[in-house]
């Protein structure tokens, strides 16, 4: 789920590019990807024969279950590139509430229709009914409130347009003078707060808020990066074991647990993020890595949204789920992510790459800041 914030540097926020982020984002997606077809392409590893519980397979493996800690890490990039961006110029008095409002939604809707475009095609293939209500409100962003998820992926998205909504309604209410105006902000807060109360994890919100803090106070320190590092892994590996109902552990208060798994994980992943953006690519490896990770977070969120309802037609037309690992499963399961790959790359040409060519059309016919009642907004001391 890429942002589009993230071509400004940390010293000079309205220039350059951040280092790193777009590899991490990029990663990210790809892990998403890598965990869904192995779920759907390998039986669980418990049930693997004796021969193929290998050290290589369980390495295999266990790189392959992190999808949920890579969502992890798109709210914490997402928090530090779009909410702390909201901060810092809320902190200047230069917040605009109409660019805000016009750039999260042409980012987050012209992805998402053109995604749910192909959502509903391999639905309709494999057998999968859902009602118009339920496509309408995947489209207003309300599955897992009111109405179910009509694809995996669309869970989290749920969470990003209501962090957004909320950062939106707080910013409203905090740069407007006009009594009627900062009602609708109170109101757009009131309705966050009932959603994460009600239907919405407020874990996710919180770590969404840990991302949009560290995007301050920073400063380049080779020690907090190591601990960021060491207490990643342990926060992953604990997470693993700990945090997850499975065939090997059954343990008593797992959502106990993973809640403050995620929470440790989180925080180590800000303190990374704040650290690595102070660190330019060096030399041919250090340059190419970073200039491939812009490439694939190019097309990340198209590559979120669309993977798994194409490997749900894979598999409907006949990709097996294989009992062993040799060459032929890992042949279907590499064709599987290659295919997700190149479509989700050429949905993204025809759509998500025209994102700011939408945004400046749409900001032409936009109304004139008078007509827009833009005079009253002004930051309060």
């Amino acid at each position: 789920m890429r942002t589009s914030e993230n071509h400004v540097t940390f010293e000079n926020k309205n220039a350059e590019h951040f280092y790193w982020l777009d590899l991490f984002r990029g990663l990210a997606a790809l892990v998403v990807v890598t965990t869904h077809c192995r779920t759907m392409l390998f039986v669980e590893y418990g049930l693997l024969p004796p021969e193929d519980k290998t050290i290589q397979n369980s390495i295999f493996f266990f790189l392959t279950r992190v999808s949920h800690e890579a969502v992890l890490l798109f709210f914490v990039l997402s928090g530090f590139l779009v909410g702390g961006k909201v901060i810092q110029r809320l902190k200047a008095g230069t917040f605009d509430l109409r660019s805000y409002a016009l750039d999260r939604t042409v980012r987050i809707m012209l992805p998402l229709l053109s995604a749910l475009i192909l959502i509903l095609i391999c639905n309709t293939i494999i057998g999968q009914q859902y009602s118009v209500i339920d496509y309408l409100g995947n489209i207003l962003s309300l599955q897992g409130i009111l109405v179910p998820w009509v694809s995996g992926p669309l869970w989290s998205l749920a969470y990003e347009v209501w962090f957004y909504v909320l950062m939106g309604g707080a910013a409203w209410w905090l740069t407007t003078t006009k009594n009627t105006y900062r009602y609708i902000g109170i109101a757009l807060l009131f309705i966050n707060f009932m959603i994460f109360s009600n239907s919405l994890k407020a874990t996710y919100l919180f770590i969404w808020l840990l991302g949009a803090m560290s995007f301050f106070h920073v400063k380049k320190n080779n020690f907090v990066l190591l601990g960021g590092i060491v207490a990643l892994v342990a926060s992953m590996m604990a997470l693993q074991f700990f945090g997850r109902e499975s065939r090997t552990f059954k343990l008593h208060g797992v959502d106990n647990i993973k809640t403050i798994c995620e929470l440790f994980l989180a925080v180590s992943m800000c303190a990374i993020v704040q650290q690595v953006i102070h660190r330019k690519p060096k030399g041919v490896l250090g340059r190419s890595l970073n200039k491939f990770g812009t490439w694939l977070a190019d097309f990340s969120y198209t590559l979120y949204l669309t993977h798994l309802p194409i490997v749900y037609v894979l598999v409907h037309f006949g990709f097996p789920k294989s009992q062993s690992i040799n060459a032929v499963s890992l042949g279907y399961y590499l064709v599987a992510i290659a295919i997700s790959l190149v479509s989700a790359y050429l949905i993204y040409l025809v759509f998500e790459k025209r994102t700011k060519y939408v945004k400046e059309i749409l900001k032409r016919r936009m109304p004139s800041k008078e007509r827009f009642g833009q005079q009253h907004y002004q930051t309060r001391a």
